[in-house]
């Protein structure tokens, strides 16, 4: 999702900047008579995509935090039967 967001913010921000080069990507030239608002928008849209990927693999990392291991001695336990104390 990030991968495609910074392709529409290079589209828009490219689709606003190019005609002062006389140069125009082909895909937006359909919308050339609404420039430069369909460059805007597709810029904040693809702002919106990155930001919602982002936000995505934040609550996957959060989720993948909370997770929690054994505890390294967990199969064995920590006292024998007399009630002695038998880690190392």
């Amino acid at each position: 999702m990030i991968g495609w967001g910074i392709a529409l913010i290079i589209i828009g921000a490219g689709s606003l900047l190019l005609p002062l080069l006389n140069y125009q990507f082909t895909l937006m030239e359909l919308v050339d008579d609404y420039q430069p608002y369909a460059g805007i928008a597709v810029a904040v849209i693809g702002a919106v995509l990155v930001l919602l990927g982002m936000n995505r693999n934040r609550d996957a990392q959060a989720a993948a935090s909370h997770v929690r291991e054994p505890a390294p001695d967990a199969d064995r336990p920590a006292t024998s039967t007399d009630g002695a104390d038998r880690r190392p």
